[in-house]
C-alpha cells in the first residue's frame, strides 16, 4: 500500500508552522489608483517601470497565498487589522504640539559604526509612564521621505524614554541602545536555528534634540 504524504494543517500541527518570518518586496503593494504626490494628469503612465514591477507583485502574490504558512497568515491578519484600526494616539492630538528639529544616531551591530542622520518630531509634554530609571513620552516623527509635511499622513508612533537623571552623561544613552542593537543582532543568529519559538528586539536609536536648552 501507498501511504499519503498529504496532511491537514490543525491547531497541533508543529511548530514549524507557527514561525513568523520577516516582510519581503512581495508583501508590498500599492492601492490600485495609487499616484504619488510627485504626478499628476500628465506624467503619469501605468507601464511605468515600478507599476509593472508592482503588477507582476500582486499577480505573483495570489499564488502564493495558496501555500502560506499559518505564521505568514498571522502577519497577514495583524497588518490588516492595524491598517483598520487607524491611529491609536489621535486623540492626544500630538499633531498639534510643536515641531522640534533632532539627530538620530543608529548604530549598526555588523559594521559596529554609527549612522546620524536628521529627522522632525514632535513629542508630548508630560510622560505617560516610568519605570525605576527612565521615563516614556508619546512621539510622532514625520517620515523622512514626506513631501507634504502631512502629519496625520505621514508621520509614524515611537516611545522617547528619557533618564531622570538630569547629570546622566550622554554616553549612557549610546551604551543602552549599542546593547541592544548588539542583543537583537544575536536574537537574529538564534532564529537561524529554528528554534520552537522565535525572538525579536525592538530597534532603538539616540535622538538628540539640539534645540532644547
Amino acid at each position: 500500500s501507498v501511504r499519503s504524504s498529504v496532511r491537514t494543517e490543525s491547531e497541533s500541527s508543529s511548530c514549524s508552522d507557527l514561525d513568523i518570518y520577516p516582510l519581503g518586496l512581495e508583501d508590498i503593494t500599492f492601492k490600485s489608483g495609487y499616484i504619488s504626490s510627485s504626478e499628476d494628469d500628465y506624467t503619469y503612465s501605468p507601464t511605468e517601470p515600478g507599476r509593472l514591477f508592482n503588477a507582476v507583485k500582486c499577480l505573483t502574490s495570489r499564488i502564493k497565498k495558496k501555500n502560506e504558512s499559518r505564521g505568514q497568515r498571522n502577519w497577514r491578519r495583524a497588518l490588516r487589522l492595524i491598517k483598520d484600526r487607524g491611529d491609536p494616539w489621535e486623540k492626544f492630538n500630538l499633531s498639534s504640539r510643536m515641531t522640534e528639529n533632532a539627530v538620530r544616531h543608529r548604530y549598526n551591530p555588523v559594521t559596529m559604526e554609527w549612522v546620524k542622520d536628521d529627522c522632525v518630531v514632535k513629542i508630548d509634554k508630560i510622560p505617560f509612564a516610568n519605570g525605576a530609571m527612565r521615563e516614556c513620552y508619546r512621539m510622532k516623527k514625520l517620515s523622512n521621505f514626506s513631501h507634504s509635511n502631512d502629519w496625520l499622513r505621514d508621520s509614524n508612533n515611537y516611545v522617547a524614554k528619557r533618564y531622570m537623571e538630569k547629570d546622566t552623561e550622554r554616553d549612557t544613552y549610546f551604551q543602552d541602545v549599542k546593547l541592544q542593537m548588539d542583543a537583537k543582532l544575536w536574537g537574529e543568529e538564534f532564529n537561524r536555528h529554528n528554534p520552537p519559538k522565535k525572538v525579536d528586539i525592538f530597534m532603538m536609536a539616540v535622538l538628540e534634540l539640539p534645540e532644547r536648552p
